[in-house]
Formats: structure tokens, sequence, C-alpha cells
């Protein structure tokens, strides 16, 4: 993450995969309710005229702290913006109630993640109006056998 910003910095780089370093922590905070504009956007009609859900907010913000793996890292604490962590939400409060919610939700967005046979990528881009400014998009834990396997083939001459 500390190499993405520095690329952000001197290339313009808006967007990057890393792998955090062993350690990771993650909570729950409560998100900042949707501005008057974006409330009115989620309750537009489509274009098409199809009957769609209307989108609902979540009052949830996933978030991780963790550190890269460059030696001088202080550490990062980001907030995870993707559309698969909102549907869950959503999902897991129907299943559970408003008790469960949060337990399912830190079993499949952490525990099941971060173990130590697999290998979590972090997808991240950043904010058009503030480009310093980056987000977890998306995470990626596949197997880390693999993932090693994998990299030694792509390395070896």
């Amino acid at each position: 993450m500390c190499a993405i910003r520095r690329a952000q910095e001197e290339q313009n780089t808006s967007l990057g995969v890393f792998r955090p370093a062993d350690g990771v922590d993650f909570r729950f905070e409560p998100a900042e309710p949707w501005p008057a504009s974006k409330a009115a956007l989620a309750g537009q009609m489509d274009l098409l005229d199809q009957d769609l859900r209307q989108l609902e907010w979540v009052p949830l913000e996933f978030r991780y702290r963790f550190r890269c793996g460059e030696s001088a890292c202080s550490g990062h604490d980001m907030a995870l913006r993707d559309w698969e962590a909102g549907e869950s939400y959503r999902k897991y409060l129907r299943q559970y109630g408003q008790r469960g919610v949060e337990d399912k939700l830190r079993e499949r967005w952490f525990t099941r993640m971060f173990t130590s046979d697999r290998a979590v990528h972090c997808f991240v881009g950043n904010v058009h109006r503030r480009p310093k400014t980056f987000m977890l998009l998306g995470l990626f834990y596949p197997r880390r056998d693999i993932v090693d396997c994998q990299q030694q083939e792509l390395f070896t001459l």
C-alpha cells in the first residue's frame, strides 16, 4: 500500500493490488448517513422502467487495520467499499436479525479470509476528487499454496 501511495504521487496511479502483512485487524464502525442527493439517486426510477429493488443504505462500515509489506510502514486503516459486503449485510440481517448480523459478517469478511492457508490480496482505488485518498474496493483470498506455487513458476527461468 505504501508503494501504491508513492506511485500515485509520482505517476498519478489510481488503482493497485497488494498483500497485507500478517496481523490484520477488523472492526465495524457506524456508517455516515447518505447525503440527501445520494438518497434521492437511490430512490430514482430505472431508465428502462424495470422492476428493481431500491438500493438500501448500510449502517455499518467494514474497516481493516494492517501493515503492508514495507519495513517502514506505519500502518493503514481503510474502509471496504465492496458492493458484495453491503449485500451480505442485507442478506444476514434478513436471515439472522440485528443480533446475529455482525457475527456472521465478521465470520464472512474476516475469520474465513484471514487464515494461515489464505493469501489475501487487497484491491484499492483512489477517490477522483481526492486522489491521495485510497479505499479498499475488494478482497481476493486464494489458497496460499496455489499463489506461492504460481509465483515461483512465473519467475523461474
